[in-house]
């Protein structure tokens, strides 16, 4: 690559970044109204102490909580620093985003597909698990408003687009992209469906929440059936050590007969499931072809031979 196409790309990212702390700021505001039942649209931005309008120029992503030394300007109430770390984390990500597309190639790049296409399309799938996360961390709940606008947008881009999920769920035609992503989204959302049903006959109590479906669905129908089932298996391996630090002072309370509350045993997995399908988007391009195609195919092969479709063998 010469010195020219690096500068492009440094340029295209570049504004990336800031269009993603944009959105960023707007994932703030639906992280935190849509648990309460409140419109992300009205009202306008206001401090939830005094209630005084936050205008345009206290409203800049990441600058304006240095501006203002993260105090409100009128009644000076702390402003968290997660606010400008959501809109930074969104930038980086947006950036990732475009790297993995337009340098490494991630969404495909087959003949007729938009680049373009796969990176807005793969920032706004970004975007929902980043806010979904934070959530369902906060909260222990999966909004419905995401995670349905998440697998509509998923379904029609991708039929509109077939070849911008990355490879081997890319598709040649309208129908087989929206095939792709409804396969996707049932193998997504019936893995963890199964785990839930399984688990709670085992466990007599729920195995999962019922919002993981969901976000396993949303990244089914963005990513196709494979990432889906590798988002599960890798999710659980991220939330490990997590949810041994949750465990060990449960553990201590019960042994030593002090009062528990159940909630301290339970640990979201949605940010998890969000983390893995990052991670696998980001390095989708040399770990499918290396790590996971090789015993995909072998997989395949027991389905078909099962189902008597492989040839007979010399």
């Amino acid at each position: 690559m010469n010195v020219y196409e690096w500068q492009v790309h440094l340029f295209l990212a570049t504004g990336l970044f800031f269009i993603g702390t944009v959105v960023g700021s707007f994932l703030n505001v639906c992280i935190y109204r849509l648990p309460l039942q409140k419109s992300v649209i009205w009202p306008d931005s206001r401090c939830p102490n005094c209630l005084g309008r936050i205008g345009a120029l206290e409203n800049i992503p990441v600058l304006s909580w240095l501006f203002l030394r993260a105090a409100c300007r009128n009644c000076k109430l702390k402003i968290s620093a997660r606010y400008p770390a959501i809109e930074a984390a969104t930038g980086l990500l947006f950036v990732a985003v475009y790297f993995a597309d337009a340098y490494f190639g991630s969404h495909g790049n087959r003949p007729g597909s938009s680049v373009y296409v796969a990176v807005f399309y793969h920032c706004v799938l970004m975007a929902l698990l980043l806010a979904i996360s934070m959530i369902d961390f906060d909260w222990t709940i999966v909004p419905h408003e995401l995670t349905n606008f998440g697998i509509v947008f998923g379904l029609l881009v991708g039929a509109i687009e077939p070849a911008v999920r990355p490879a081997p769920s890319g598709a040649l035609t309208m129908l087989g992209g929206l095939g792709v992503g409804l396969l996707g989204v049932v193998v997504g959302a019936g893995v963890v469906w199964v785990v839930r049903v399984v688990g709670g006959l085992v466990f007599r109590r729920e195995a999962m929440g019922a919002g993981d479906i969901h976000i396993l669905a949303v990244v089914g129908a963005f990513m196709g059936w494979q990432a889906a089932v590798l988002t599960f298996f890798l999710s659980a391996f991220l939330g490990l050590v997590p949810s041994l630090v949750k465990l060990v002072p449960y553990l201590i309370k019960r042994l030593t007969g002090r009062q528990w509350n159940p909630s301290e045993r339970e640990i979201p997995l949605g940010p998890f499931l969000s983390m893995a399908a990052v991670v696998l988007f980001l390095t989708w391009h040399w770990a499918w072809p290396k790590l996971f195609e090789p015993y995909y195919a072998i997989f395949a092969w027991l389905v078909r031979d099962l189902l008597g479709q492989n040839p007979d063998l010399p």
